[in-house]
């Protein structure tokens, strides 16, 4: 089995390409993308590495959620984060990295607005259903400059369906751990508007790897989601949107813990929460054809709430709840005053409120931000697009972010492409104000960087909370943005109306780095956490992909991303030769070289996948089988030298191979499949994968031709 995936994985590196494509079907490089440059052009056109999922495409692969989907395109590494905040349960949040840039930096979108609710740091990306999803638009590298903070690493967006012709869409899937998704999506067009709604719900029973403990590895849940959003167009150049989402989930809790005073062992029992609603309105006008102006309008609440006690006694055990508010007004003025030439001018206002358990008092934070873009297209083989944005955070600094992309068409089949970007992120409410004691992880505490100084740990230490402050506590002080430039070469060439690849080579340098360190130790020995800016690092690497016409019948698409990581500290340390480790079965110490260390954590070097699709029109039946692989990466320092360099502290790499069978019979379509077909397991490293999972599907579809536009 081995030796036939290393043979495909070859033969994806052959056949490479950026650009995403509906299998059997023309390119879509020519379809049109808007999350690049806030500004719609085609995708051929965009000088930024930007990566297309289309509605087909997601059919194909039989996801249900949005993770699902992104953890088979190159590049982007799907991690599974348990809650830091939450006193028991399963998997909470699963993230997304891009360019080996951390899911803190990823800038998650719904049709052009933020997902709000990040835990630990984290969005949830389990939370959003994908059956009303037209396509997904991936902008890789630093993004500030049109989107402000949490844009330091790309921006992901969900762009939602508008209603096109009257029509109803339903579906009920059923697999393994009795995991049911069910969904129904109805689009009425009239004339001047449209009215599309979606629902979807989703349940699991939950699954255990570890048998030997009580509980489950993730617990069970039931999640509900619904979306209307209706087009208006009151006159042939004005156009209205008003979308509302929402979204709720329910998990049950149980697990056991330890009682610190009676040693004895409890049952923990209660459920957990999640409440997360939108509105998103926008009103667009064209004046003179010379002018597009837009005003939005977003706001959406998302609220967490556990709740757990004492199976014996009923007693409280633990309590959590997290409230986050945040509203938008922006407004965005494309000129067209030159043939040549495409300036934007937009700013808006964002006001953000936060009230939870974790944190001392209701936060407050105010933005006010403006940004220009300006393209230019001196000649038919040149694009120049530059960017500058200020953003005035009243929790910290001020913020300008620039841009310059460049786009040299050399053919029409061989295009280059040059970005160089800033990028930001903020120190979140977390970072600055988080005060939270974890009674059932061992007493630790963790204190955001706004609420610990060096006098409170003094009093806290005569009152005989503390016993020990440690010298890095005496450093505390406000946080600064993280900050990035990221650097993008790429190209596309597409050799034949059936080959076609794309290459880009990327460079981003990370500064002010936020990470958790020990500041002090309770009476108890359990650690005091807080948050420093100590760490300047880079993430570089090459990513490959590429599409392949077999036949009218077999398309086969792969991809290639080699990665590097490394804290720029640590390896002027190792240069430097101050950096040993003990060697596992001598337990001799010696020196550490440049090629033993691992970079940052949870990092692979290697990743790659290959997919094969094959579609007969005659029997309307389609089949698609992907291979996913991922090599090793760094967990967590054994030796005590505060990097990864041993064989023991990483994780083995992996792959996974998944796929679907699809029939077509008339209005329904019948689909069987399974991911992790190998059926791999990691329950220490990779908790949120279950091991194989078998499914089985049935849609119908019926569309009303007679008032199809």
């Amino acid at each position: 089995m081995i030796r036939i995936i290393g043979s495909l994985f070859f033969f994806s590196i052959y056949f490479n390409g950026i650009a995403q494509q509906d299998t059997l079907q023309p390119t879509v490089l020519d379809e049109v993308i808007l999350t690049a440059s806030r500004t719609e052009r085609k995708l051929s056109n965009c000088a930024v590495p930007t990566y297309l999922i289309t509605q087909k495409n997601i059919a194909q692969s039989g996801a249900l959620r949005l993770n699902d989907i992104l953890s088979e395109q190159t590049g982007l590494n799907i991690s599974s984060h348990l809650t830091t905040t939450s006193a028991g349960g399963g998997v909470f949040g699963i993230g997304v990295q891009l360019q080996g840039l951390s899911p803190d930096y990823i800038l998650i979108l719904i049709d052009g607005e933020p997902v709000i609710g990040r835990q630990g740091g984290v969005i949830d990306l389990s939370r959003i259903a994908v059956n009303n999803i037209k396509k997904i638009e991936i902008v890789k590298g630093p993004s500030s400059s049109l989107y402000g903070s949490e844009a330091l690493g790309g921006v992901i967006n969900i762009i939602t369906e508008n209603a096109q012709e009257n029509k109803l869409d339903a579906s009920f899937r059923y697999g393994k751990f009795s995991s049911a998704d069910a969904h129904l999506n109805a689009a009425i067009k009239k004339q001047k508007w449209g009215l599309q709604l979606a629902g979807n719900r989703n349940s699991s029973d939950g699954f255990d790897l570890e048998k030997n403990k009580p509980g489950k590895s993730v617990d069970p849940f039931e999640s509900h989601t619904a979306q209307l959003k209706l087009n208006v167009s009151p006159a042939r150049k004005s156009k209205i949107i008003l979308s509302v989402r929402f979204y709720n989930e329910r998990q049950d809790n149980y697990f056991q813990t330890q009682e610190l005073l009676t040693n004895s062992t409890t049952s923990i029992v209660g459920n957990g929460n999640v409440n997360d609603i939108n509105l998103n309105a926008s009103l667009s006008h064209q004046f003179l054809n010379k002018v597009n102006s837009t005003l939005r309008y977003y706001c959406s609440r998302y609220e967490y709430e556990q709740i757990l006690s004492k199976e014996s006694t009923n007693a409280n055990y633990y309590y959590d709840y997290f409230q986050q508010n945040y509203s938008k007004l922006e407004n965005q003025n494309d000129l067209k005053i030159f043939t040549n030439n495409l300036l934007s001018i937009g700013g808006g206002f964002i006001d953000e409120k936060l009230n939870t358990t974790r944190y001392a008092g209701e936060r407050k934070n105010k933005i006010v931000y403006f940004f220009l873009q300006d393209e230019w297209v001196p000649n038919k083989k040149l694009t120049i697009i530059s960017g500058l944005r200020f953003d005035g955070n009243k929790m910290y600094q001020s913020k300008w972010s620039s841009k310059i992309a460049v786009q040299y068409r050399l053919s029409n089949k061989f295009r280059l492409n040059a970005s160089f970007g800033e990028g930001f992120k903020a120190p979140d409410y977390r970072q600055l104000f988080l005060n939270f004691l974890n009674t059932a992880a061992g007493g630790y505490v963790v204190y955001g960087a706004n609420e610990i100084n060096i006098a409170e740990l003094n009093l806290q230490k005569q009152q005989g909370i503390i016993s020990e402050i440690l010298p890095r506590a005496f450093q505390l002080s406000l946080l600064k943005p993280e900050v990035s430039t990221g650097l993008n070469l790429g190209g596309l060439i597409e050799a034949n109306s059936k080959l076609s690849f794309n290459f880009n080579f990327f460079r981003n340098d990370i500064e002010n780095l936020i990470q958790v360190e020990t500041i002090a130790f309770r009476s108890n020995a359990a650690p005091v956490y807080s948050y420093f800016n100590v760490k300047k690092a880079y993430t570089e690497g090459v990513e490959l992909n590429g599409t392949l016409q077999l036949n009218n019948q077999f398309q086969v698409v792969g991809g290639y991303q080699f990665l590097r990581t490394a804290d720029k500290a640590t390896l002027k340390q190792i240069k430097e030769g101050f950096i040993f480790t003990r060697d596992i079965l001598s337990n001799e110490s010696f020196q550490v070289r440049r090629k033993d260390y691992a970079g940052l954590p949870n990092r692979s070097a290697h990743a790659w996948n290959v997919k094969l699709f094959y579609h007969n029109k005659q029997r309307d039946l389609d089949a698609a089988i992907r291979i996913l692989y991922q090599s090793r990466w760094g967990t967590f320092d054994k030796d005590g030298n505060g990097i990864i360099n041993r064989a023991d502290e990483y994780a083995k790499g992996f792959a996974l191979v998944n796929f679907t069978v699809t029939k077509t019979a008339n209005q329904f379509r019948f689909q069987t499949g399974a991911n992790n077909l190998l059926n791999y397991k990691d329950e220490k490293n990779l908790p949120g994968q279950p091991g194989i999972q078998p499914y089985i599907s049935i849609s119908y579809s019926f569309i009303n031709t007679k008032n199809k536009e």
